[in-house]
């Protein structure tokens, strides 16, 4: 597999709510590719350099992920058929940066901390 980064602007009109599911549809469409998302950083939204479909603000987000390089011809052509998004830009890496994989370890080990203390509880409810 190859390790790739995504930067897409979707469009600023939308609530939060569609945004985050706008975001977990590419990363859903990215998993069901044979791919894996290794990290997704939510810029916010930015005022554009130049006018984009009407549009002066976009929200910005970075996936990186792991893919075949079919999966980016996937990508694009989903990108280009959304009206949601006004642009992306997809580049081959030739690994992630090793902060990536730190935030993914630290969060993987702070998600079984928490299972382990609801865990916890529930024994120390029941007796």
């Amino acid at each position: 597999m190859r390790s790739y980064e995504t930067v897409v602007i979707i469009d600023s009109k939308l609530e939060e709510e569609p945004l985050e599911e706008e975001i977990t549809a590419i990363e859903g469409l990215i998993a069901s590719n044979q791919g894996e998302v290794v990290d997704t950083e939510r810029w916010g939204s930015r005022k554009l350099s130049y006018e984009i479909n009407d549009a002066h603000q976009g929200n910005f987000t970075l996936i990186r992920f792991d893919g075949e390089p079919a999966l980016v011809d996937v990508l694009d052509r989903s990108f280009k058929l959304n009206d949601r998004v006004l642009r992306h830009m997809t580049k081959r890496v030739k690994k992630h940066p090793a902060h990536v994989y730190e935030k993914a370890e630290q969060a993987e080990k702070t998600e079984q901390a928490e299972k382990a203390e609801q865990a916890d509880k529930k024994t120390g409810a029941e007796a």
